[in-house]
């Protein structure tokens, strides 16, 4: 399964969510290939199809001083943080039809994050009954509960008659204070971490970048019709 790559720079979250809806259309009709979307957004919460605004945890007007918007999303899961330095992709993606199983498409990316930090020496991991990539201080892949760990990557997304948009949202050298404004992902005691702070080789956006996508690509070509 091959995908496009598109590079839209720091754009405005409601700005890139007009962009993917239109994709995804385009996409339905075969206008388009799969593409993935590379961007980067300002401070802006998202809340998810389960999400609430009781899990942000400061004033309206902490929020209006800082600049940070919040909008409400039709992806999965509950509130989440994009914001410079962080690594946002989408995957315009229309599922093959041997190959339509949600979870699995999302534990693709999980993993196409977890390769990815393992290029910069980071040692991460998915977690049982959690989404999204988190630091694994054993060097574990996997984990069967959560004691504690840090949160490297969130995710969440959302399918229109098999195409996938929405995605995950990488934290590179990001400023991570917007984080504590807020129950990250809805859950208490949850809190965010940067590739560049669990790495033991140089990290730049750039590079970061141009791994995930490679990665990503690695994780999906063996999705071919069946």
């Amino acid at each position: 399964m091959n995908f496009e790559v598109l590079h839209i720079g720091l754009t405005d979250y409601e700005k890139a969510h007009a962009l993917q809806l239109e994709l995804v259309t385009k996409r339905l009709s075969g206008a388009i290939p799969n593409t993935l979307v590379i961007t980067e957004h300002p401070k802006v919460f998202t809340i998810g199809r389960t999400g609430s605004r009781s899990n942000i945890l400061v004033p309206e007007a902490k929020l209006k001083e800082e600049n940070i918007q919040v909008i409400n999303v039709e992806r999965g899961g509950d509130i989440t943080y994009h914001g410079p330095g962080q690594l946002v992709a989408y995957p315009i993606f229309l599922l093959p039809k041997g190959r339509r199983d949600l979870k699995s498409f999302l534990r693709l990316l999980e993993q196409s994050v977890i390769n990815t930090a393992a290029t910069f020496g980071a040692k991460t991991c998915s977690i049982e009954g959690l989404t999204g990539v988190w630091e694994s201080p054993t060097g574990e892949r996997y984990l069967p509960a959560w004691h504690g760990e840090r949160k490297l990557t969130s995710m969440g997304l959302a399918f229109r008659r098999w195409v996938s948009y929405h995605g995950l949202a990488l934290n590179v050298e990001a400023d991570l204070t917007p984080f504590s404004y807020m129950n990250l992902c809805g859950l208490v005691g949850k809190r965010p971490v940067n590739l560049k702070d669990l790495a033991t080789r140089e990290v730049s956006m750039e590079k970061v970048c141009e791994v995930l996508i490679k990665e990503i690509q690695k994780q999906v070509a063996p999705w071919e019709e069946i």
